[in-house]
């Protein structure tokens, strides 16, 4: 059991094409000077408008466009376990930046907190590079960058023992490369084809924490719409899918 959990975990932590990336912070800032960081996993899971079909031998037009659809959703949406590891440090005035690894992106963000009695409204603005390779496509080379909008809502303890944040995270992606469509009949994979796309997604963030003076445990879930759309070897493709993101990690504040 100890080597199939180790296995497992070895394998996310090496699954750099797949999504997920969690916030796991509260809305309350860091203090000015204060550093934390932080490592965990995140799985995106699918609940709606999966596009798992295995591929139609025949290869005809509705074989090209189902395969041409889970590569799209491969690179987009990417579901899958991924790592998570952040780094935060606090601003003055209420301020805070961040630089996360979330498995296929590199996300730098900063945000301001907005004190409101004991609670706090944060707002973000993060900027990530994208790696979006897709499972089981060697010799892909898929590259983007994205944005995203958080707004959480906060709550806290006095002594910082838990705290509960809430709120919408809006994201756009841009993603341009080359993938691998299966070929028809075939167990190879088929020769590399042009790929584009863009990717609106809106999620629902629910968060909390606890823990004692440095060291705390975030557990998070994001539920997300998302809208894609692109051409893959020359074939317009769209979907739309709803996944939920778990995730979970250790932080450590100094």
């Amino acid at each position: 059991m100890t080597r199939r959990w180790a296995a497992w975990l070895l394998a996310s932590a090496c699954a750099g094409c797949h999504g997920g990336g969690p916030l796991l912070h509260p809305a309350h800032p860091l203090l000015p000077g204060t550093v934390s960081f932080g490592g965990g996993l995140s799985g995106e899971m699918v609940l709606a408008g999966a596009t798992t079909a295995p591929p139609d031998a025949s290869g005809g037009p509705t074989a090209t466009e189902g395969a041409a659809r889970r590569k799209l959703s491969e690179i987009a949406v990417a579901p899958g376990v991924a790592p998570w590891a952040s780094a935060r440090v606090g601003i003055a005035g209420d301020n805070e930046a961040g630089l996360t690894y979330t498995g296929r992106a590199l996300r730098l963000d900063g945000r301001h907190a907005f004190p409101i009695g004991e609670a706090a409204l944060s707002v973000g603005l993060g900027a990530s590079a994208l790696f979006a390779g897709g499972p089981g496509s060697e010799g892909s080379d898929v590259l983007g960058a994205g944005i995203d909008v958080p707004v959480l809502l906060g709550f806290r303890s006095d002594a910082d023992l838990y705290a509960l944040w809430f709120g919408p995270r809006l994201g756009l992606e841009l993603l341009g490369g080359e993938v691998r469509l299966p070929a028809a009949g075939a167990a190879a994979p088929g020769p590399l084809v042009d790929a584009s796309g863009q990717h609106l997604r809106v999620g629902f963030v629910l968060g909390v924490r606890g823990g004692f003076r440095h060291v705390h445990v975030a557990l998070e879930a994001t539920a997300t719409y998302h809208h894609a759309e692109g051409e893959i070897a020359g074939v317009p493709v769209a979907l739309d899918q709803g996944t939920v993101v778990p995730g979970g990690g250790l932080t450590v504040t100094f």
